[in-house]
């Protein structure tokens, strides 16, 4: 037996019930009943070393439950705070694997303001089973504390923060210059490295001497040396591709090879 099935189109259901639309189904709207505190904590050095942004909810500690390690600041925190809860939802890491190494193991919340809550859905390693929300006023509270504090900051991290805050990106860009990372030269704590890279072509490394400067002033000489078109700085180059012999086209009299 075939059985056919009619399908009514929405203005004949609204004549049906008497001219109007049968109203949707009611949305469940998640309570904010969650707390939040981040703290930056030092990472142990058989992960690698540096520093990591720990999530608490509701006391508990996410990240270790995550996928292990609490993001390290550069990526969450400087030069832009993404954990603030945007118009839009956004889609943030939040926690990498042990090893220090995001992709290794890792963990996302979204991000999404509702209003006066804040929701956060976890995705890929999730250390509940369950989203979270919070009041909106508190959460953006703890959200500017935890950027605006810096007790935690070596000299360092001073310089590096705002080095990656004041650099001008767009006029790097402009030169196909993308900043990766900035921190002490592993074999010189003397030496402030920058390491840029130019598609996945090249890296490119600018290294300042601190000479006893303190952070901010080691920052304002790494940015005015960025500010310089890049023939004019001393740098050094390291061909991601084998192929790339040479060094880049934007490359002045005093760029070297890389050696490491």
């Amino acid at each position: 037996m075939i059985v056919f099935v009619a399908r009514i189109p929405k203005r004949a259901v609204a004549a049906i019930h008497g001219g109007e639309p049968w109203p949707a189904a009611a949305a469940t709207r998640r309570p904010g009943v969650d707390s939040l505190r981040l703290d930056v904590t030092p990472v142990p050095d058989d992960a690698g070393g540096g520093f990591q942004v720990e999530v608490y909810v509701n006391g508990t500690e996410m990240t270790a439950a995550a996928a292990g390690l609490g993001m390290e600041p550069y990526d969450v925190l400087v030069p832009i705070n993404r954990l603030v809860a945007a118009s839009q939802p956004r889609t943030v890491p939040i926690a990498r694997c042990g090893c220090g190494v995001y992709g290794c193991g890792s963990t996302d919340v979204t991000i999404t303001r509702d209003g006066d809550l804040v929701h956060w859905d976890w995705s890929i390693e999730v250390p509940m089973n369950r989203g979270v929300s919070f009041a909106a006023a508190g959460y953006d509270a703890e959200v500017a504390r935890v950027a605006a504090d810096y007790s935690w900051e070596t000299a360092e991290r001073t310089a590096g923060r705002r080095v990656m805050t004041d650099m001008d990106r767009e006029r790097l860009l402009t030169y196909g210059l993308r900043p990766s990372w900035v921190a002490n030269d592993y074999r010189d704590h003397q030496l402030f490295r920058v390491a840029l890279q130019i598609e996945g072509d090249y890296q490119v490394f600018v290294d300042t001497p601190w000479r006893g400067r303190g952070p901010e002033e080691l920052a304002r000489s790494v940015c005015a040396t960025l500010a310089l078109p890049p023939s004019q700085w001393r740098a050094t180059w390291h061909a991601i591709k084998p192929t790339l012999t040479e060094p880049p086209e934007i490359a002045g009299p005093s760029w070297r090879p890389a050696r490491f």
